[in-house]
C-alpha cells in the first residue's frame, strides 16, 4: 500500500519541509489512511504505510543532519554511527499515532557527533508531536543494559536499521543474538511471563473484559508480542512465518494468529484514529462505533455490538491459548522429568502415563487415543479425577485433530458414559469442562458451545461472555458444596450431581437467538438428553431445570413466600425434593456466576426461606422450621449476645414474644447478633421517636441501616428512608420492609457508600442515622436535603438506548395485596422517586422487594390503599400505573448522566 498516488514526494517533502509544512503533510496523510482504512484496507496496510513514512522521515533527517554538523559528523554518520529502530517501531508494527523507539549506536571515534545527530533528529520529531523513546548507546552499553534491564534488552532484539553504516549495525547484531539473545533463554522466559502475569492484574485477568485493552489485556497484542519474543529467544525465529516454515509454530495456529494479529491490528488503528492519539481502550462507546464501521446490525435477538464483541472475543481467546500453549513448549524439560522419561512409566487404563504434574499419552499410543472419542473423554475424566494437567503438546495436538472429526462420532453411549462420569466427579469438574472447552472438544459433546463461545452480553452488570459464565457457574456449584451453610448441606444431600452440573452448564446456551433463552434452552436441553440417552425421569428433570432455571430467583427476590398463592403453584412445579435441592443450588451458582459479589448473603437467606418454606409441600413431612422449640433456641441465642448492648434486649421469653411477630426470612437471614441490636432498639423506643441501629459488615463490605420506629410517625417512613440515602449518595442493595402487627415498624437497608473504599468512618454512619431521625420526625424534608446534596455522576453509562419503563399491576398472586412490579433504567435516587409517587398515591407499602436485573431496577411492591384494601378498581389501577411511569420517566429524562446504584443481577 503507498501513502498517495506516489509517495516518494510526499517522503521527500517531509524530509525537507519546515515544520508547519512537515506537520500540515503529516495530517493529510493520516486523513488518507483513515479513510483507507474505513473504506476497507488491512491494519497490515495501514502500519506498513505509517512505517514507511516514519522510516523516510528519519532517514531524511538523519543524513541532513549529518550534512549540517559538518564534514566529520558527515563522515562519522557514515562510518561510525547508525540509526536504529527498535521495539514496535522496529516491528515495522506502527499504529497511526504510537510512539517511536530509535537508539542511535555509534562507535567510540564517533562519542562526540553522536549525541549531535541525536538532538538534530529528534527535535524536528518532537516539534511534530511524535513521542519518541531515544538513546544513544554504544553495543558494549547494549550489551550491559541488556543484562540488567529486561524492557531494554526485549526492545532490541527486534532492533531494525535504518541509516547511517550497516557494518556497524552487522556487528551489533550478531554480539547481541550471541552475548543476549543466545543466553540466558529459560530465565528471560520467565521473566517476561511474570512480567505478563503483572500486566494482566493491571490491565484485566480475562479476556472477557467489558472494555478491554487491546494491547495490553490478555489476549490483547502483547500475547502475540511475548510469543514472538519467546521463539526468537528459543529459536532465533524472527516472525510468525518463520516459526511456520521451520515447523516449530503448527499450521493451524499460525493461521489462528495471523488473523487475530490482522483484526487486533485493524481495531487499534480505528482506535487510534478515532481519537486522534494513541487510544488503546475498547470502550463501549467504540465498541458501538466499530460495530457499524465493521457493517454489524442488530438483529432482534443479537446486537449488532455483541457479534462485533464476539468476534472480538473469539480472535483473542485464540491467541491467548495459543500463546501459552507456545510458551509452555518452549520451557525446558527439568532434569528430573528428562530422568523421569528414561524411566519405565506405569500406564494408567492402558493407554495413559502420569508424568509429574501432567497426564499425557505415549508416543507409540497416541493415535489411537486420537481416533478414540471415548479414550479422548477417559483422558480428561482421568486428569479431572486424579487433579492433572493433560502435556501441552499433547492438547495441541488434539486440538488440531478435532477440527478433522465430526461431531457424530461423539454420538455414541460409550462417549455419553464418560461424559456423564465427567460431569458426576469428584474432582475438578468445572476445570475439566474448560480445559474441554479450549481443546475444542467440549462443543462436540454439545455443539451449540460452538455457537456461544465468546458472545458476550452487552449490559453493565453481566462481567462474563455466556460460555465463560456457564463455566463459572458449574465451578460455583462445585464450590457451594463445599461451603458451611444451608445451601452447601443441600448440595451434599444431592444424589445426581451429574444432572445438576449439566443443568448448570445448559441454562443460558439458549442465548443468542430471536426466541426467549429459557425455551430455547428447553429445546437444547431436550436434544441433549436424547443424545445422552436419558431416561424418562431423568430427561423431565433435566428439561425443567433449564427451562425453569429463573423461576427460583424470580419467586425468591420478587414475590412473598408466606403466601399460598404463591408457594403452592411454585411447590407443584418442582414436585420433588430432589429437582427442588438442585433447583437451589443451580439457582446460587448461576448469580454467582454473574459477576463478584452478586451473590449476596440477603439474596442466599431469601433463596433460603423460599426452599424451607417449599420443602414441607414436596416432602409430605411436618414443617419444624417455625416451631417453639426452634424459636426457644434462637431467643437464648439473642440473649446471649445482648449483654453489654444498652437496655439489654430482655428476658428469654419477651425475646421469644417478640421473635413471634417478625416473619421467618428475617429470623432465617438475621444474625442473633443485629437480632439483638434491633430487639434492644424496640425496648427502648418510645413514642414519637425514631432509633437507627447503624452496622458495617466486613466480610460483604456494607452498610447496614435498620428504622425502628412506630408506623404512626409520619406517613411514607419508607419513601423518606429511601430519599435520605438517595441525597447521602449511598447506593442501595437490598430493602427490607417489616410493620408489625403492633405497629412497630423495623425496615431494614442494606447499602454500599462509595465515597469510601473500605469502612466509612463511624462519624459518616452516625450522621446519616441522625439525618434519617430528623427527615423522620419532621425536622427537615428530603427536597431540601436533595437541594443541598447534588452529587457528580460516579459511574459512566453504556451507550445503549434508554429501556422503556414498565409498571405492572398484579392482583391475582396475593388474596391481601396487590403487587406492583416496576421495570426502569437504573439511576441514584430512583427507589425515592418510585416510593414517593407510591405514597402519593396514596398507597401503604407493606413488604417490598429491591434489585437490580442487568442494567434495570426490577422492584416490587405489596401494597394496599392506605385503608388496607387491595386496588380492586381497574381504572385506579390504570391511574396508578400511569402515574408512577410518568414520575419515573421525567426523572430519567432530567438525570441522563446520574449514577447508577451498584446492586447486582438477582439472576442471568
Amino acid at each position: 500500500m503507498t501513502l498517495t498516488s506516489d509517495s516518494r514526494p510526499t517522503v521527500g517533502l517531509l524530509r525537507e519541509a519546515d515544520t508547519e509544512t512537515a506537520s500540515a503533510v503529516l495530517t493529510e496523510q493520516r486523513q488518507v489512511l483513515c479513510r483507507r482504512l474505513q473504506g476497507g484496507a488491512s491494519g497490515a496496510e495501514v502500519m506498513a504505510a505509517l512505517t514507511e513514512l516514519v522510516d523516510g522521515l528519519l532517514v531524511g533527517r538523519y543524513k541532513n543532519a549529518a550534512r549540517r554538523i559538518g564534514e566529520d559528523a558527515l563522515v562519522a554518520g557514515s562510518q561510525h554511527c547508525c540509526l536504529v529502530a527498535l521495539g514496535g517501531y522496529g516491528r515495522r508494527e506502527l499504529s497511526p499515532y504510537s510512539d517511536i523507539d530509535v537508539m542511535f549506536l555509534y562507535r567510540e571515534e564517533a562519542v562526540e557527533v553522536a549525541p549531535a545527530l541525536s538532538r538534530e533528529v529528534l527535535h524536528h520529531l518532537w516539534d511534530l508531536g511524535f513521542q519518541v523513546g531515544h538513546s544513544v548507546r554504544t553495543i558494549h552499553d547494549c550489551v550491559e543494559l541488556a543484562a540488567t534491564d529486561l524492557t531494554i534488552r526485549t526492545s532490541m532484539m527486534e532492533a531494525r536499521f535504518l541509516a547511517g553504516s550497516p557494518q556497524l549495525f552487522q556487528e551489533f547484531h550478531r554480539r547481541y543474538f550471541r552475548h543476549v539473545v543466545g543466553r540466558g533463554t529459560d530465565r528471560f522466559i520467565e521473566q517476561k511471563m511474570e512480567e505478563r502475569r503483572r500486566e494482566y492484574e493491571k490491565f484485566g485477568e480475562t479476556v472477557y473484559l467489558l472494555e478491554p485493552n487491546v494491547k495490553k489485556s490478555k489476549g490483547g497484542l502483547r500475547d502475540l508480542h511475548v510469543l514472538q519474543w519467546v521463539g526468537l529467544a528459543r529459536y532465533q525465529a524472527a516472525t510468525l512465518q518463520d516459526l511456520a516454515d521451520r515447523g516449530i509454530l503448527s499450521r493451524q495456529d499460525f493461521l489462528a494468529l495471523t488473523e487475530a494479529r490482522e483484526f487486533l491490528w485493524r481495531v487499534r488503528a480505528f482506535l487510534h484514529f478515532g481519537a486522534g492519539m494513541a487510544q488503546e481502550i475498547l470502550s463501549f462507546d467504540e465498541q458501538v462505533r466499530l460495530a457499524s464501521l465493521y457493517g454489524f446490525q442488530d438483529r432482534p435477538h443479537l446486537l449488532a455490538v455483541e457479534q462485533f464483541m464476539q468476534q472480538y472475543y473469539r480472535h483473542t481467546m485464540g491467541l491467548h491459548e495459543a500463546c501459552v500453549r507456545f510458551v509452555d513448549r518452549c520451557r525446558s524439560i527439568p532434569v528430573w522429568r528428562r530422568i523421569a522419561r528414561l524411566l519405565p512409566a506405569s500406564k494408567v487404563d492402558g493407554c495413559f502415563v502420569v508424568a509429574g504434574p501432567s497426564l499425557t499419552v505415549p508416543d507409540e499410543l497416541r493415535n489411537r487415543v486420537l481416533e478414540s472419542p471415548e479414550l479422548l473423554l477417559r483422558l480428561f475424566e482421568l486428569a479431572g479425577a486424579k487433579r492433572l494437567k493433560i502435556d501441552t503438546e499433547l492438547l495441541d495436538e488434539i486440538h488440531r485433530h478435532l477440527g478433522a472429526v465430526s461431531d457424530e462420532a461423539f454420538r455414541t453411549s460409550a462417549v455419553s458414559r464418560v461424559f456423564l462420569k465427567i460431569l458426576a466427579g469428584p474432582g475438578d469438574v468445572a476445570g475439566t469442562l474448560e480445559a474441554m472447552h479450549r481443546a475444542h472438544l467440549l462443543e462436540k459433546l454439545v455443539p451449540v458451545f460452538a455457537t456461544v463461545r465468546g458472545l458476550m452480553q452487552f449490559n453493565q452488570y453481566h462481567k462474563y461472555t455466556v460460555d465463560e459464565h456457564s463455566l463459572l457457574a458449574v465451578a460455583k456449584a462445585e464450590a457451594l458444596g463445599r461451603e458451611p451453610g444451608m445451601i452447601g448441606e443441600v448440595s451434599q444431600e444431592i444424589r445426581r450431581k451429574d444432572l445438576l452440573h449439566l443443568a448448570v452448564l445448559l441454562h443460558d446456551l439458549g442465548k443468542g437467538h430471536e426466541q426467549d433463552h429459557s425455551e430455547v434452552g428447553k429445546t437444547i436441553a431436550e436434544d441433549m438428553a436424547l443424545r445422552l440417552g436419558l431416561d424418562e425421569q431423568d430427561t423431565r428433570t433435566l428439561v425443567f431445570l433449564v427451562h425453569q432455571h429463573l423461576l427460583m430467583a424470580h419467586t425468591a427476590f420478587r414475590r412473598d413466600p408466606y403466601d399460598d398463592k404463591v408457594l403452592f403453584p411454585f411447590a407443584r412445579a418442582v414436585a420433588t425434593p430432589e429437582v427442588l435441592r438442585k433447583l437451589l443450588v443451580l439457582t446460587a451458582a448461576d448469580i454467582a456466576a454473574v459477576g463478584p459479589g452478586v451473590l449476596t448473603k440477603w439474596k442466599e437467606a431469601l433463596l433460603v426461606e423460599l426452599y424451607l418454606r417449599t420443602l414441607p409441600e414436596v416432602s409430605g413431612e411436618r414443617d419444624a422450621t417455625v416451631g417453639p422449640e426452634r424459636l426457644a433456641k434462637l431467643a437464648g441465642e439473642v440473649v446471649r449476645e445482648a449483654v453489654g448492648l444498652d437496655g439489654g434486649a430482655g428476658d428469654s421469653s419477651w425475646i421469644e414474644s417478640q421473635l413471634g411477630q417478625f416473619p421467618l426470612r428475617y429470623l432465617h437471614g438475621t444474625s442473633p447478633k443485629r437480632i439483638a441490636a434491633h430487639l434492644s432498639a424496640v425496648r427502648r423506643l418510645k413514642a414519637g421517636e425514631a432509633l437507627v441501629e447503624e452496622h458495617f459488615n466486613e466480610t460483604l463490605g456494607m452498610c447496614e441501616y435498620t428504622v425502628v420506629t412506630f408506623n404512626d410517625l409520619t406517613p411514607g417512613i419508607f419513601s423518606k428512608i429511601a430519599g435520605v440515602m438517595a441525597a447521602q449518595g449511598l447506593q442501595i442493595l437490598d430493602a427490607q420492609i417489616i410493620t408489625r402487627n403492633d405497629g412497630i415498624v423495623v425496615d431494614t437497608f442494606q447499602v454500599v457508600d462509595p465515597d469510601y473504599a473500605g469502612t466509612p468512618p463511624p462519624e459518616r454512619r452516625a450522621g446519616t442515622a441522625r439525618t434519617i431521625v430528623r427527615i423522620l420526625k419532621g425536622e427537615d424534608t428530603v427536597e431540601n436535603l436533595m437541594g443541598r446534596s447534588y452529587r457528580l455522576p460516579t459511574v459512566r453509562r453504556m451507550p445503549a438506548k434508554r429501556q422503556s419503563t414498565e409498571v405492572q399491576i398484579d392482583n391475582e398472586t396475593s388474596d391481601r395485596f396487590t403487587i406492583l412490579d416496576v421495570f426502569a433504567d437504573d439511576r441514584q435516587g430512583l427507589l425515592y422517586v418510585i416510593t414517593h409517587a407510591i405514597f402519593a398515591l396514596g398507597l401503604s407499602v407493606h413488604a417490598a422487594r429491591i434489585s437490580t436485573r442487568l442494567d434495570q431496577v426490577a422492584d416490587v411492591f405489596y401494597v394496599t390503599e392506605f385503608h388496607g384494601a387491595k386496588i380492586d378498581d381497574p381504572a385506579r389501577a390504570d391511574a396508578i400505573r400511569s402515574a408512577i411511569k410518568r414520575d419515573i420517566d421525567r426523572f430519567l429524562e432530567e438525570n441522563v448522566d446520574a449514577p447508577m446504584s451498584v446492586s447486582t443481577s438477582a439472576s442471568s
